[in-house]
């Protein structure tokens, strides 16, 4: 049996959390995010974000904004998100808003002071390095 990877914890953690018998470990883990794969990023679903809500995750949301990501293309800004954002995080639109401002939730602290720190998530994603 292999060791359960960060992401496969964090399920694990969540789902004893909320104590949820309708689904099995397996359908919360496909469900809660966006790429199920083992090494992929822990970008969450809409019913992952709602499930990391409702166990009482402490979470905070920076707004996006797109006039900075203009030189970015779709697939590469969620690729450097999966690669360079080592949190669960969720990008939502705030429809309550004029103009449907798009946002990231990010599910950890030091993760959301660091992107505070250098202003926007522009800056933040370009000062992270990977290997």
């Amino acid at each position: 049996m292999t060791k359960p990877t960060y992401k496969e914890q964090i399920t694990q953690t969540v789902y004893e959390q909320l104590g949820d018998s309708s689904l099995s470990m397996d359908q919360a883990y496909k469900q809660w995010w966006q790429n199920p794969r083992r090494d992929g990023g822990l970008r969450l679903t809409q019913i992952g974000d709602l499930n990391f809500r409702l166990a009482t995750l402490e979470f905070h949301d920076h707004p996006i904004d797109i006039k900075d990501l203009k030189e970015y293309s779709h697939y590469k800004f969620i690729m450097d998100l999966d690669k360079k954002i080592k949190c669960p995080y969720y990008i939502g639109v705030n429809k309550n808003d004029v103009g449907n401002k798009p946002y990231i939730r990010l599910y950890d602290d030091r993760i959301s002071m660091m992107l505070n720190l250098y202003g926007d998530l522009k800056s933040y994603l370009q000062s992270v390095r990977t290997k």
